[in-house]
């Protein structure tokens, strides 16, 4: 039962994740019936749009570490002795391809908000000069 429901906010982890990288790009998603309130919040600017990607991978570990705890759980209730790691194996496989799916969308969206920085520094500059 805790296996299964552990599941819950593994999946609304991923499904945000899915949703803000495919309206993070185009405005023409601002104006989607029900992607447009993601699709504001993330391009308002730089910063937010790598803060959640950011948040959404760290969030991404310690849902994926309920699962495991959640079949842990369930095998000590029933009084299961595990005799295979396979579960847990695959489980933190998840871990390892989610966070390598992640990561390069996450670098991406920092390059974007260093480079605005940079931009707007060399405009206060060039302003006061």
């Amino acid at each position: 039962m805790y296996y299964e429901l552990a599941f819950i906010p593994f999946f609304i982890v991923i499904f945000l994740f899915v949703v803000f990288w495919i309206v993070a790009e185009g405005t023409r998603w601002q104006k989607h019936k029900f992607l447009g309130v993601f699709a504001r919040f993330i391009q308002s600017s730089a910063r937010k749009s790598f803060l959640v990607f950011f948040l959404l991978l760290v969030a991404m570990i310690p849902v994926t570490l309920g699962v495991v705890t959640g079949y842990w759980i369930d095998g000590w209730l029933v009084h299961a002795t595990f005799s295979s790691t396979a579960p847990i194996v695959d489980t933190l496989l998840i871990i390892l391809f989610l966070s390598a799916a992640m990561l390069p969308v996450i670098w991406s969206h920092f390059r974007k908000w260093r480079q605005a920085v940079r931009s707007a520094a060399e405009t206060r500059v060039r302003a006061l000069a």
